[in-house]
């Protein structure tokens, strides 16, 4: 679950040269997602065994940042474990995937809009929230970096769900277990 960005790069790398040296007799597609959110798995039933992306929420709802100050988002990509997990099958489904490297990313999002959407939709975590009003944690001066989805939309199909959706139905899932 808590791959690093190198590994997951070094990993990529070695798929690809892998098909380049060996010629095998399969093609490939990689699926490259930034931050995933979204719903846990039925298998997850402790809150130690999250990956990386959903723990920054879950430590919102737990109080870690209680206070003036929103921690700074770092990533401002994300997309949903939902439409990551289709990406995978589409791109197994559809010849024109072969080859093609897949960016699985929504849009953009910081962690001010975490906080906004946590006190909109589940008021019983106001007291661990950050303080209403809390600096950073929203996007940098000069805007987020730019990305591009279009392999995903156009040859995988892929439309994207909402930021909103994704952190309710996370929190709705951790609730469930007892969170």
């Amino acid at each position: 679950n808590n791959i690093s960005p190198g590994s997951k790069v070094f990993a990529e790398k070695a798929a690809w040269k892998f098909l380049e040296d060996e010629h095998p007799n399969f093609t490939l597609a990689t699926i490259c997602p930034p931050l995933v959110v979204g719903p846990i798995t039925s298998c997850i039933d402790d809150a130690s065994k999250l990956n990386t992306s959903n723990l920054r929420i879950l430590e919102f709802i737990t109080g870690k940042y209680k206070g003036p100050v929103i921690p700074e988002t770092g990533n401002y990509l994300w997309a949903d474990v939902r439409d990551v997990a289709l990406a995978h099958v589409r791109a197994f489904e559809v010849d024109e995937a072969a080859g093609k490297r897949f960016f699985t990313v929504a849009s953009h999002f910081c962690n001010k809009e975490i906080v906004e959407i946590l006190r909109k939709n589940f008021p019983e975590f106001e007291e661990k929230l950050p303080d209403v009003g809390a600096s950073g944690g929203g996007y940098p001066e000069e805007g987020p970096y730019g990305f591009s989805n279009e392999n995903s939309t156009k040859i995988l199909g892929i439309q994207f769900m909402g930021f909103e959706k994704s952190v309710v139905d996370l929190v709705k899932s951790l609730k469930a277990i007892g969170v």
